[in-house]
């Protein structure tokens, strides 16, 4: 079996007739018809019913022409590659980034991006970390950001940092004056929570509190920090998050943030593990990588250290 039988059966599959499929290869009826033939005994199987309106294909050729596109893709990916490694990394790289990520990364990201590698196109998709997984998985994006541990073993992760988690709230709070929060403090805690239940942020939340005994106030639930923020600046409550997210109301003196005793965040670059990266995707992972570290080396990420 070679790719060339199965780019034959391909067509043939597809247009269901051999002069047709002959016409599209520009090849001779003849030659086609035992490429074919060849492939049907060295499987062992037939593949086509032949009749007087052409070939139809059996069972057994559904069940192979999935596999037989699926080499040939790679095969033409594998032999982009190859000419890609002859010169600058260019095409389109999809990053997927939770929204509070998004508001701290687009920027220096979209900068480092463009100095370094001029011909790729950059697109930030952004999403919940349930979402940003399931879009790597069916390739909606090349790389994300997530939080570790990631579900599943199909993907290849990469270490970035750990992260204090912080409650969020005004400066004229004076529960924002302590060192840190207690978790144990939190029963009478108005809380803004953001994202979903069960994951990010509000998942290691709602574990570390049921671990102190504590029963959460949630005065009202957001999907991003962009609007829980806002909330909070009105006086609605408190939230609970990761403090760089808020970096620019921290600078600006609008908000205050105290890490929470016990409470992190891993992060982590990760990829699907069964299809391999291009060398744009390849070099985005070591430009997301220097970037994030000159952020958190620069004080741009607060509470947060990398990991090696």
């Amino acid at each position: 079996m070679d790719l060339r039988q199965l780019r034959y059966f391909i067509v043939l599959a597809n247009q269901q007739h051999f002069g047709r499929a002959a016409n599209v290869l520009h090849v001779a009826q003849p030659a086609l018809t035992r490429q074919i033939q060849l492939l049907e005994e060295e499987l062992g199987v037939q593949l086509f019913v032949r009749h007087a309106r052409g070939a139809t294909p059996t069972e057994e050729a559904l069940f192979l022409l999935e596999r037989a596109s699926f080499l040939l893709r790679y095969a033409e990916q594998l032999k982009q590659d190859m000419m890609a490694r002859q010169r600058d990394p260019r095409g389109p790289v999809a990053v997927g980034l939770s929204p509070g990520l998004a508001l701290l990364l687009a920027v220096p990201l979209t900068r480092a991006v463009h100095r370094r590698m001029p011909d790729v196109r950059l697109r930030i998709v952004e999403g919940l970390a349930q979402s940003l997984q399931g879009m790597l998985l069916q390739g909606t994006v090349d790389l994300a950001v997530l939080n570790y541990p990631a579900q599943g073993t199909n993907l290849v992760t990469f270490p970035l940092l750990t992260e204090d988690i912080c409650l969020i709230g005004r400066p004229d709070d004076k529960r924002m004056h302590a060192p840190k929060a207690k978790l144990k403090q939190f029963g009478g805690l108005p809380l803004v929570m953001t994202g979903v239940a069960k994951s990010g942020v509000r998942l290691e939340l709602e574990v570390g509190a049921a671990r102190a005994g504590v029963e959460l106030n949630q005065m009202v639930e957001v999907e991003t920090v962009e609007v829980a923020k806002r909330l909070v600046r009105d006086g609605v409550g408190l939230t609970v998050h990761f403090a760089a997210a808020v970096k620019e109301d921290l600078e600006a003196g609008r908000l205050n943030a105290i890490p929470i005793e016990g409470l992190h965040l891993r992060r982590i670059i990760a990829r699907a593990s069964d299809r391999p990266p291009s060398r744009a995707t390849e070099e985005m992972i070591d430009i997301l990588r220097t970037v994030i570290e000159e952020l958190v080396q620069g004080g741009e990420w607060p509470h947060a250290v990398l990991d090696s």
